[in-house]
């Protein structure tokens, strides 16, 4: 009877170790993912405020948001790099 206990004893301690491990083991993965997206909405935020400085240096009489096509790039464009700015500051 306690040979069997003993054996129970071990293999639990044993499954609780190998459960760790995997949760460590991708704990780590998903922390590299976040890394990586983190990293990636950054550059993102870059070429954005970059995109619209530059935008608005070629658009100093307004003919870019007066234009339909480009007034509709352009307004997405600001959307965009506000919704950026606004998760990236979080």
């Amino acid at each position: 009877m306690t040979i069997a206990l003993w054996l129970l004893l071990i293999h639990a301690v044993e499954i609780i170790a190998v459960l760790l491990f995997i949760l460590i083991r991708r704990n780590n993965i998903l922390e590299k993912a976040v890394t990586e997206q983190q990293e990636y909405i950054t550059a993102i935020g870059i070429i954005a405020a970059d995109s619209e400085s530059r935008i608005k240096e070629l658009d100093k009489l307004g003919a870019f948001e007066a234009d339909d096509e480009v007034g509709v790039f352009f307004t997405n464009l600001r959307e965009m790099q506000s919704l950026v700015t606004q998760y990236t500051r979080r």
